[in-house]
């Protein structure tokens, strides 16, 4: 059997690619995944600061109520039981407001230290699943930059 030089020098050079690709292959997800996981990361500690500068705001509005207004807005007096954040409007009374006049939400703008859209933070309540009477309610939070929710 006469050996092709040519063959085998071509198979060796076939091997040694394969074995960089792979080797290349395996460097590369190492280091993606660690860019992904730092990204994830630092998205998520963002959006903390957001919400708890959001959070800070709407603490304050509910702590300038007066005792009246604040038991009226937690209790949902003219929203069906749903607390809301506050009653907009003149000469509205502190134990009833009317429907028209009800905020449910409160939003928050907060300026993009990119020079991008700013970011808006919706804070308001929706009802607690895991609540037994079904009377327990979650205050929540939703980021927006420009049109899409982060």
């Amino acid at each position: 059997m006469k050996l092709n030089k040519k063959g085998a020098a071509l198979m060796q050079v076939l091997l040694i690619t394969v074995i960089l690709a792979g080797i290349a292959t395996m460097l590369l997800r190492a280091s993606l995944s660690r860019t992904t996981s730092a990204r994830r990361t630092r998205r998520m500690a963002s959006a903390q600061v957001l919400i708890q500068n959001c959070m800070a705001e709407v603490n304050s509005l509910w702590a300038n109520k007066s005792p009246e207004a604040f038991r009226r807005d937690w209790n949902g007096v003219g929203n069906n039981g749903v607390p809301y954040m506050y009653c907009s409007g003149t000469g509205t009374n502190v134990n009833t407001c009317p429907a028209a006049n009800i905020v449910p939400s409160y939003e928050c703008t907060i300026d993009n230290p990119d020079g991008g859209n700013p970011y808006k933070v919706k804070a308001y309540f929706v009802e607690n699943a895991s609540a037994n009477d079904g009377q327990m309610w979650q205050l929540t939070y939703e980021i927006t930059q420009g049109s899409d929710v982060l």
